[in-house]
């Protein structure tokens, strides 16, 4: 014979009664016959998942690492696509950049930051060139062109550029937290030889991978070597593209 359960609430409420029958002057939350109740349905609901999850091949595994991916801004990963020609071609436009949160920027490391210019404000990839306490200059030769960046008294060796030239600027410091950017299209790109060196606070992002148009991933040239996600990593997704607010050419 079928006999009809008790409703949440019926159960509840007798649970509540029994309580205060065993020990009156107990002074329990109100709510708490709910809560035991609540916490062994979850418990239920979990084991009948293992059980599931067993017979599809961890089938609930995957369905949880994709609705985790979906809570934006919880990665330790996102995605940029780049709007602009300032790191060509290093980064092309419309190609996608992996940046990871948690790392701290090194020499060579391009990153995303976010950049207030010209009543504008925008968000740029742009490369490490010199840290805090770093003198930094592009002298220039006797031909009155600059043949390479100096850092701390030391020629860099900027193979990604290419043939980009680098037009002179002079030496300065680079003050604490603070960090000298320059994009590897130097003749577009709008950086550290405009607005100056940029905070440390201002950065959201050190890129670990670059996507091309077909998704295949490479890493970054010229920087430090970062381990791009892995397979069960979350990635938060390209948002809308930002505004292409470095693709003019310097003015000088």
């Amino acid at each position: 014979m079928n006999k009809t359960l008790p409703s949440l609430d019926d159960a509840a409420e007798e649970l509540r009664m029994l309580a205060a029958a065993a020990a009156p002057t107990v002074h329990a939350r109100p709510d708490l016959a709910r809560v035991v109740l609540d916490r062994a349905r979850r418990k239920r609901r979990g084991r009948q998942l293992r059980k599931a999850g067993a017979g599809v091949g961890g089938g609930v595994l995957v369905l949880t690492t994709l609705a985790a991916a979906t809570v934006l801004g919880r990665a330790d990963h996102f995605t940029v696509t780049q709007p602009s020609t300032a790191m060509e071609s290093t980064v092309h436009v419309g190609e996608r950049v992996v940046f990871s949160k948690k790392l701290s920027p090194a020499r060579g490391d391009v990153i995303l930051v976010h950049l207030t210019w010209d009543g504008r404000d925008f968000d740029s990839m742009l490369r490490v060139v010199a840290l805090p306490g770093d003198t930094i200059g592009c002298p220039a030769g006797p031909t009155g062109r600059c043949e390479a960046v100096v850092v701390n008294g030391t020629p860099m060796a900027e193979h990604y550029l290419g043939a980009t030239v680098t037009d002179p600027f002079p030496t300065s410091t680079v003050p604490a937290h603070m960090v000298f950017l320059l994009g590897d299209n130097r003749p577009a790109a709008n950086d550290s030889r405009v607005i100056g060196p940029i905070g440390l606070a201002d950065m959201t992002g050190v890129a670990v991978q670059i996507k091309d148009r077909d998704g295949q991933a490479r890493a970054v040239p010229g920087a430090p070597a970062h381990g791009g996600p892995g397979d069960r990593d979350n990635v938060d997704p390209p948002g809308p593209v930002p505004p292409a607010g470095v693709t003019d050419a310097v003015p000088r």
